[in-house]
Parts: structure tokens; sequence; C-alpha cells
């Protein structure tokens, strides 16, 4: 179990923006964390409380967010194309795959090894030094 001392109202807060930077509108976000979407809007303000559910898949989406922005230097389109293209490795697209009951931690693995993988060569250092390089880099992985 995954423990946090993140207030709920902050996590809502850092989901709705992970969630936006990688193209999912409300309606998606919903589904991802399993409640409607009026559900979800009513905890815009307050967050879901701690050790539910919705929490800890707003916890691992964000985490999976976090492993994205250091892969694609923060670069919001190669970051959404990424996410929405079918990704051979994982025979899918990280998108669908986050739906599924254990997608995000799935979709999280992978960005590891993506990441260790980058750190390991250091061939691939210089694809960091541009945004143009960095954007190939992340959608052709």
């Amino acid at each position: 179990m995954i423990h946090s001392t993140y207030p709920p109202s902050v996590v809502i807060k850092a989901f709705t923006w992970a969630y936006q930077e990688v193209g999912l509108n409300q309606a998606e976000a919903a589904d991802l964390l399993g409640v409607s979407e009026t559900s979800l809007s009513q905890t815009t303000l307050l967050g879901f409380e701690h050790g539910t559910t919705e929490y800890r898949r707003q916890l691992s989406f964000i985490r999976m967010y976090h492993l994205l922005i250091a892969l694609s230097e923060g670069d919001s389109e190669a970051m959404q194309t990424w996410f929405q293209q079918y990704q051979s490795e994982i025979k899918t697209s990280p998108k669908n795959l986050c739906f599924t009951s254990d997608g995000i931690e799935k979709v999280t693995d992978y960005l590891r090894e993506l990441k260790q993988t980058v750190e390991l060569r250091p061939s691939l250092s210089h694809l960091r030094n541009t945004k143009a390089s960095s954007a190939t880099r992340v959608v052709t992985h």
C-alpha cells in the first residue's frame, strides 16, 4: 500500500495537471479513476480521501507523469504523442494500457526501464541537448 502525506487537495491538482498534459480530458480522467465525471468534478477542490483507490491511482499516475517529464525534458507535445501512440514494446498505446487494472504501473515500469537505458548509455546523452531530439527519443522508444 502506498503511504502518502500529501493532502488530497494537492494530489487532485497534480493529477489534473498530469492528465491534461498527456492529453486526457476530464471524462477520460474520471474513467481512469473509476469514478463518474460528476464525482471527479465535485472533488476538484478537496480531492479524494487518503487511502482510497482513487487517491492511490492518482499518485500512481503522477509518478508515471514525472518519469515521462524526465524522459521528454518537459516537452508537452512529445509527451502527448508518446502517450497516445502505439508502442511496440508494450503492444498498445500507454494511454490504452493505463485504463487496465494495473496499466499505470506497467507504463511506469516501462518508463523506468527507458530512463535507465538512457542513463546507462552515454552515447544518448547528446540527445538531451536539443528539444527536437528529445521529442524523437521519447516517440521512437
